[in-house]
């Protein structure tokens, strides 16, 4: 049996957990945003402050050593970095990473605007600058869920669920590190609240299964690619 079966074969029998974690995952980040939202009527003031308290530890933990850095991350860490990845997998890891990269690009395209959805429907407010050190410029939109934390998570779950072989697996640990790094960004940065990212996270985590659980559908246009381009040969 080749790998790719035995590969196609492994993600069907975990493709009930998948689920099952995904649901776990959604209706978390449903709660969490129903408690902090101060437009349904269903806000918890105690969670409310302490996450607060918690964000602004965060926020208020400045050091010129690192602000350029968190700065850095906060700003790019997102694009360039998972740009690059998607890209990277594209040319160099042969038809497994140009699927993983297709499975990334779905998933962030069903969280774009499932973030925004969420967004405006929750409307939780971003934090109020407080501090002068840091100088970013401030998000217009509401805070629940981070779309930051929503990308970068989608891509670190699905690379350690997909790219995780011998060498695979350090660049996927690297990448997931990154996505932690992106994430404690947007609360030094004063842009998102702890919940926020959180939440964010829970979001990014329940698509990128979704999207795993269903990329065997993938596989006959995978096929369809690679065969057109070996007769062009």
């Amino acid at each position: 049996m080749r790998y790719h079966e035995i590969y196609c074969i492994s993600s069907y029998d975990a493709v009930l957990n998948y689920i099952l974690i995904l649901i776990i995952c959604i209706s978390i980040f449903i709660i969490i945003g129903i408690l902090v939202s101060p437009k349904l009527g269903y806000q918890d003031s105690s969670l409310v402050m302490q996450d607060v308290t918690i964000s602004s530890i965060i926020n208020n933990s400045h050091s010129s050593q690192i602000d350029d850095f968190m700065i850095f991350m906060s700003m790019y860490g997102r694009e360039i970095v998972w740009v690059a990845v998607i890209v990277f997998l594209s040319i160099f890891a042969g038809w497994k990473g140009r699927k993983i990269a297709l499975i990334l690009i779905i998933s962030f395209l069903i969280i774009m605007p499932l973030n925004t959805f969420f967004k405006n429907f929750f409307e939780r407010l971003r934090p109020t600058p407080v501090s002068q050190e840091i100088h970013v410029s401030q998000e217009t939109d509401f805070a629940y869920p981070s779309g930051h934390a929503s990308i970068v998570i989608a891509g670190a779950i699905t690379m350690l669920i997909l790219f995780r072989n011998e060498k695979e697996l350090l660049l996927s640990i690297v990448l997931a590190f990154e996505a932690a790094l992106v994430c404690v960004s947007r609360i030094y940065v004063g842009d998102h609240y702890l919940l926020d990212v959180i939440g964010g996270g829970l979001l990014g985590s329940g698509i990128s299964l979704l999207s795993i659980s269903f990329s065997r559908y993938l596989d006959p246009i995978m096929t369809k690619m690679r065969n057109h381009l070996q007769k062009k040969q």
